[in-house]
């Protein structure tokens, strides 16, 4: 039972409020749960699903702040040999409790070997924020420190306990700037579980005094406390229950290290764990169940005419039978109010599938959109499910409202079990089932945790017709999940499967896949992976270096990017995200000036100047808006329609009318043949300009083989992709030869512009056994290796 306890992740959270300025009130709605009472996801601003579990939540003025644990690189319950090994601690902020930003990681992956519970609190007197979080081995805690709420949050010295067995824990600070840390012990007598015990930290809450409280429970964990009218409550499961819903038991004093009230002798209790009773004391019974998992946290808000109160819990995905991993990522949390009678008693709650929160001041949030945003299924009253696997095929259709080129299709998928095939994301023609492109995601580019994963077609659309998005994948191990709503979110199309690989569809007409397509007019090819012009500035650990504001990217196939000046450190933490999970990546630099193949034809607010009509970037460092203008056009976020990167001097740059850039090759002049063999994808156009489509034979270098001109003068021509992917060098071995190295690098096999990413030492065999896939069937591969 101590294994059990300590490999628990259980919930436990205190709130410390860092004063805000006072403000009118106004109601906000957090949905749990939909009509039927099944919990619905929750996503940030940018649309991937929340993943910060089993920690705590921080008010800092008028931001709140949630921390967890990370389970998105497949961080399982024992830690065995499927998992991803710790996926680090992340932080979250909002405004008003519905629309969560992202802020990263506030400790990196891989920085111990089994961590969870971050608790954080805000000391006063040495301004500084601290966390505490369970070790994991040897009945230990962590102790980190941050300036900011945001973090980096840096390591300090462990912390000693006045009293051992220790495996779960939770902080809370006193008004008068004390603290303290409830936990549990496993030292108890036989036949019970584990007891908890307050302890009081040092001043600067960096260890603990040795004053401490027993309080002779016998099963219990997953703490939060809260102070009210002078009274102090600890919320806990009770009993303890690992990744499941157990009670939510109460006690309460007037001092922290007690007495404490509300123990009671239960000769019927049992322990849900090992299946067997177990006779104990116990805490006051205030509700069943945790509603659907255990205690995070209580969230006094201070509003205009009092305060209220409000019960946190992270709602696991299931409970958890011996040996078994599922994906606590896809847990949700709860938030609901608690109620007092009129001498303080809290009372029994019940959980609400809805609860209005009156918040001080006018809190706002939205979600995110791209400039180019066409179409989408919307962010509320989603659920997830596992199945695209093997002959089960799922897909989404949508009607663009502008014609144009459909520059990006997210949709929202997580992995489970490691699938060792990629999904494969294919653009349709709805009414002619026509095949107009392919794209793959790598496994290890797709997480365990929901998020939004675009691919870019770059095919034609027409405004009024119907497309359709089509997911499957040829692995047999594992699966590919997506979000759904069965509300009909978007009524200009809806979700369909297939069981026999794509032979039959089923339609579920009230049923959407929560996706989004962008369609621009202007005709600019935007690629699938690296950008044409990047460069290599840094392996992963160190520090890309340059002049200036720029774009950089982070990854290995998959990529995450960010803005810097002068410098990004190259990793997880800088770039929020990993990804492509178990592979080296590197980092990348826009070019300095305007996109690769572009040349500058006016500065800021002057004026860019040529005949016919041509496509226009406007921008710097990797960073642009575009347009398609005839004869010239002003240089200036009037002519662009937004400012792509905010404070600094831009520049308007005018494409050229060669070939795109990055590896592609003339296959065909206007009216000629591309001729293709295998899977390819085929590029038409001229000047910036291009539509895709997928081919596996010759095809015909017309417009109407690939959905219409795109936008711009000049003599169109056809190309296909050559080489390696950007970033890489020349192959270092063709299909089943070797491709040999010293030290740990990465390798890229593929060819006609799809790969697959794969780190090892000292060299690989450039077969498709060797990266457990074809990423490219019936066209000869090459190998090619990372800087």
């Amino acid at each position: 039972m101590r294994r059990l306890l300590a490999l628990a992740c259980t919930v436990m959270a205190m709130i410390w409020l860092v004063p805000a300025p006072a403000h009118a009130d106004v109601a906000v709605t957090v949905i749990n749960g939909d009509s039927a009472g099944n919990q619905i996801s929750r996503f940030d601003t940018d649309g991937n699903a929340l993943d910060a579990h089993d920690g705590s939540l921080l008010q800092v003025g008028d931001l709140y702040y949630l921390y967890g644990t990370s389970y998105s690189c497949g961080y399982t319950y024992n830690a065995g040999p499927n998992s991803g090994g710790f996926c680090g601690f992340k932080a979250y902020s909002s405004a008003d409790l519905v629309h969560w930003n992202d802020r990263g990681y506030i400790v990196a992956p891989g920085q111990c070997q089994y961590c969870f519970r971050p608790h954080v609190i805000y000391n006063q007197s040495t301004a500084t924020y601290v966390m505490w979080a369970d070790m994991g081995i040897g009945n230990s805690y962590g102790v980190f420190t941050s300036p900011t709420p945001a973090g980096l949050f840096t390591r300090q010295a462990n912390p000693s306990l006045a009293v051992g067995g220790a495996v779960d824990e939770a902080l809370f600070a006193d008004s008068d700037g004390s603290a303290y840390v409830i936990h549990n012990t496993t030292i108890v007598s036989a036949g019970l579980t584990a007891d908890m015990v307050v302890e009081k930290l040092t001043p600067d809450y960096l260890n603990t005094t040795g004053q401490y409280v027993r309080l002779g429970l016998g099963n219990v964990e997953g703490f939060a406390a809260f102070k009210r009218n002078g009274v102090y409550h600890v919320l806990m499961s009770d009993p303890t229950c690992a990744y499941c819903a157990g009670s939510t038991g109460e006690v309460t004093a007037t001092s922290m290290l007690g007495p404490w009230s509300g123990v009671w002798y239960d000769p019927n209790g049992f322990d849900i764990n090992n299946n067997r009773p177990q006779p104990r004391n116990r805490s006051r019974i205030v509700n069943a169940d945790n509603c659907g998992g255990q205690p995070l946290a209580v969230l006094p808000i201070t509003r205009t005419g009092g305060t209220d109160y409000h019960f946190v819990s992270d709602r696991w995905v299931a409970n958890l039978p011996a040996g078994s991993n599922p994906n606590q990522s896809l847990a949700n949390f709860y938030l609901g109010p608690l109620t007092f009678d009129g001498v303080g008693t809290l009372q029994n709650f019940t959980c609400a599938n809805t609860a209005s929160v009156t918040l001080p001041g006018s809190p706002t949030g939205a979600y995110t959109a791209s400039p180019d945003r066409d179409q989408h299924s919307g962010f509320d009253g989603f659920r997830h499910y596992c199945d695209i696997a093997g002959n089960v095929w799922r897909q989404q259709s949508f009607t663009p409202s502008r014609t144009g080129l459909l520059a990006s299709v997210s949709v929202t998928t997580f992995q489970r079990n490691q699938p060792t095939q990629p999904l494969t994301v294919d653009i349709v023609d709805t009414a002619t089932g026509a095949l107009l492109q392919s794209s793959s995601l790598a496994p290890a580019t797709v997480g365990w945790a929901p998020a939004a994963l675009a691919v870019h077609p770059n095919v034609a659309v027409t405004a009024g017709h119907s497309y359709t998005a089509r997911l499957h994948t040829a692995t047999t191990q594992g699966c590919y999940g997506f979000e759904y709503n069965d509300a009909n979110p978007y009524p200009g199309g809806s979700e369909s499967y297939s069981t026999n690989s794509g032979g039959g569809f089923t339609a579920e007409p009230a049923r959407d896949l929560k996706f989004t397509t962008d369609v621009n007019t202007a005709g600019a090819y935007v690629p699938e992976g690296l950008p044409a012009g990047y460069t290599y500035c840094a392996g992963e650990g160190g520090t890309c270096t340059f002049t200036g504001t720029r774009t950089v990217a982070y990854g290995a196939g998959g990529y995450r990017y960010t803005t810097a000046t002068g410098s990004a450190p190259c990793g997880i933490v800088a770039f929020g995200g990993d990804p492509a999970v178990g592979v080296l990546k590197s980092c990348y630099v826009a070019p300095a000036g305007g996109p690769a193949g572009y040349t500058q034809c006016a500065g800021e607010g002057g004026t860019c100047s040529f005949t016919g009509t041509r496509t226009v970037a406007y921008g710097s460092g990797g960073s642009f808006a575009y347009t398609v203008a005839g004869g010239g056009t002003a240089c200036g976020v009037g002519a662009f329609g937004r400012d792509p990167l905010p404070g600094v001097l831009k520049s308007c740059y005018l494409a050229s009318t060669a070939a795109p850039a990055g590896g592609w090759q003339q296959c065909a002049t206007e009216g000629g043949t591309c001729a293709v063999s295998g899977p390819s994808t085929v590029m038409y156009g001229t000047n910036g300009s291009f539509h895709t489509r997928q081919a596996g034979a010759p095809v015909q270098c017309t417009a109407a083989n690939f959905g219409g001109t795109p936008p711009g003068d000049g003599a169109k021509a056809c190309y296909v992709a050559t080489g390696g992917p950007v970033g890489y060098g020349a192959a270092c071995a063709a299909e089943n030869g070797t491709c040999s190295f010293s030290g740990f690098r990465t390798v890229a096999y593929g060819a006609a512009g799809r790969f697959t990413y794969r780190s090892v030492s000292g060299g690989t065999a450039c077969t498709n056994t060797a990266f457990g896939l074809d990423p490219v069937y019936g066209t000869a591969k090459n190998c090619y290796l990372a800087p």
